[in-house]
């Protein structure tokens, strides 16, 4: 049986319709990709603020009467800077001592998120919101170590892995962990570290 024009040509128009749909369809995922790859980094990630609050972490506020002759955060560009820091604002956290011979090793990782914690509300307080941060660009620890004791960065994992766990892909940093004869007040970890700041 013979179609008729009329018959062949709506059939036509139907799929070239269709075909049009799809093709603005995948345009506009192809579009939407692009725009997602264009996000900055910072955004894909964890959100600080909440991460914390998840973790039932109250950071500490920093005291600003308690140190006059240097800052604890100075900032210079998009860069960040801490003065060292040790382990304060959790009695239940051994942040005195030398490693091994009065801190192990677990007990000295502990000291060290501590001392993220700690620095954390100095950050906190200068710059009013973690998520401005945009990347942990490098961390120092010193551990008070006996001279025999090799493990330092044992001990700094503890600080690395829970920056990592409150940023995500910006906690990821360089790092030096080194052993020291002494540290003062005979803090069992000292932390410093350098970050980038959106441009706020």
């Amino acid at each position: 049986m013979r179609r008729s024009p009329l018959a062949t040509s709506g059939r036509h128009t139907a799929l070239r319709a269709a075909v049009d749909v799809l093709f603005a369809t995948l345009l506009a995922l192809t579009l939407a990709a692009v725009a997602l790859a264009a996000v900055p980094a910072a955004s894909q990630t964890l959100d600080a603020e909440a991460r914390l609050a998840e973790m039932g972490i109250e950071l500490p506020v920093p005291d600003e009467n308690r140190s006059r002759s240097f800052d604890r955060v100075v900032q210079t560009g998009n860069l960040v800077f801490t003065s060292g820091h040790g382990a304060c604002g959790n009695p239940d956290v051994p942040g005195r001592g030398k490693v091994p011979s009065a801190v192990s090793v677990e007990d000295a990782q502990l000291a060290a998120r501590q001392t993220i914690i700690c620095i954390l509300g100095s950050l906190k307080g200068y710059l009013g919101d973690l998520n401005r941060i945009t990347r942990v660009v490098k961390v120092l620890g010193m551990v008070n170590s006996e001279p025999d004791f090799t493990g330092q960065s044992q001990v700094m994992n503890g600080a690395s892995l829970f920056l990592h766990e409150v940023f995500g892909e910006r906690g990821h940093h360089a790092r030096s962990a080194v052993g020291m004869a002494s540290l003062p007040v005979n803090f069992t970890v000292e932390i410093e570290i350098v970050l980038e700041i959106d441009g706020g």
